[in-house]
């Protein structure tokens, strides 16, 4: 009678092939589960994809259907992800689904929808965020059969991660176009609906928002390393008061990913894994004054994690890593930097598999050294770009702002510095 019990038990268990424990192992511990990556460029990236191969199931168990609708080349993005995920870090299979701008049919195929619901983790590719939209929305921003599959496998506890526009795209909240405009023409022309207004040079985002996986914040990628924080914060403030804005938003940098367990209740956390950090930006509490070809934004707060850190998404409680010491006290520099173009990524482009020295993004560069300064409280950098020139200024003066910091190895070299509650003004000087 018992392993007629048991035969009985592991029979009820078992769906579309493998066991529900299997499948949602990790429900009750983690709850709903995404992983948002930043631009996962470096295949060796261990942490990174290991983590989407272990929370999808496993080693030999995670089955990864692969979103390919913001991939502007399905095959060889599906090539690309076959070797990734089944070569290198050896999930039991991986299904491209066959759902683009170009076959939006798919999107209602009983066969797709019923392979879709075989995956024990889904992971949307990256490309054009609006691409996803487009591909499997109908209109009036109506989900399409594909997508409901994927949000009620992802309600019972299948992993949901993305790269790029994969995690771009994730938000209930305003949807940046990922590819469109830059922090400088973002804060001297402003951002628009991309419904309405199509160039391309023009910071452009969706006002519907995106797939809906996760509530309360804009998401942006490729984010330091792409100079994306004036953007970022010209987005918040253009779009707060529509019915999908937000006061808040993250910027997650490449080869960098968000892990957020517990999505949708009130122990919704973030924490971040990968080589670089997440910027997050607050605009509840700034005052604006903004018009054509001039703008305005003051008591932006600004905190940015690095690995191992944490962010409780709800009430916006930060828990720095272990592993990092108090700056206060223990700063190495007299005064901090000042920059004459803080926009500017200082990213080299490698074409060998020697590796790059580490250089880090102005922005990055200027808060950081705020942080490590015996001497200034206060530090400012400018835009390259003229007429305007608008003016970043960075302030530690106020209530709770701290920074914290794991020492590399060498004086000044590689350390990993987090911060939090870095006040934010950024004004046009003309």
């Amino acid at each position: 009678m018992e392993w007629f019990c048991h035969y009985l038990l592991v029979l009820l268990l078992t769906v579309n092939g493998f066991l529900i424990d299997e499948k949602f192992q990790l429900k009750n511990r983690l709850g709903r589960t995404l992983v948002l990556g930043g631009g996962i460029y470096d295949d060796n990236n261990t942490e990174i994809y290991g983590t989407i191969v272990r929370l999808a199931g496993g080693v030999n168990h995670a089955k990864l259907g692969i979103v390919l609708a913001a991939s502007g080349d399905f095959n060889a993005t599906c090539t690309f992800y076959v070797n990734v995920f089944l070569d290198m870090y050896h999930a039991h299979s991986v299904y491209c689904i066959p759902i683009n701008v170009n076959t939006t049919s798919a999107n209602s195929d009983p066969h797709v929808i019923e392979r879709i619901k075989q995956q024990t983790g889904i992971f949307f590719a990256g490309g054009e965020p609006e691409s996803v939209i487009e591909s499997l929305f109908y209109k009036n921003h109506v989900p399409s059969p594909a997508l409901l599959a994927i949000k009620e496998m992802f309600d019972a506890g299948i992993l949901v991660s993305g790269s790029s526009a994969g995690a771009e795209c994730m938000p209930s909240a305003v949807m940046v176009w990922g590819g469109t405009g830059s922090s400088y023409n973002a804060l001297q022309f402003g951002t628009y609906d991309g419904s309405v207004v199509s160039d391309r040079d023009y910071q452009l985002y969706d006002k519907e928002g995106g797939v809906g996986l996760l509530d309360g914040f804009i998401i942006d990628a490729h984010f330091s390393d792409r100079g994306r924080e004036g953007r970022l914060i010209r987005l918040l403030s253009d779009t707060r008061h529509l019915h999908h804005g937000t006061d808040w938003g993250f910027g997650i940098d490449e080869d960098t990913a968000l892990v957020i367990t517990n999505v949708g209740t009130e122990n919704e956390k973030a924490e971040v894994i990968g080589y670089k950090g997440v910027f997050f930006a607050d605009v509840s509490q700034s005052n604006i004054t903004a018009k054509y070809n001039s703008y305005s934004i003051g008591n932006v707060m600004v905190h940015y994690l690095t690995h191992g850190d944490s962010l409780f998404l709800k009430n916006k409680t930060i828990i720095f890593s272990s592993t990092k010491s108090l700056m206060s006290g223990f700063e190495r520099n007299s005064r901090a930097r000042t920059s004459k173009d803080i926009f500017n990524s200082n990213i080299t482009i490698s074409h060998s598999n020697e590796p790059l020295p580490v250089h880090y993004p102005e922005f990055v560069k200027v808060a950081n050294s705020l942080f490590d300064s015996k001497l200034d409280n206060v530090s400012y950098g400018d835009t390259y770009e003229h007429n305007p020139t608008f003016r970043v200024f960075m302030s530690r003066s106020g209530a709770g702002a701290k920074g914290y910091t794991e020492r590399g190895q060498e004086f000044q070299t590689n350390d990993i510095t987090s911060y939090k509650n870095l006040q934010v003004n950024i004004t046009s000087l003309g």
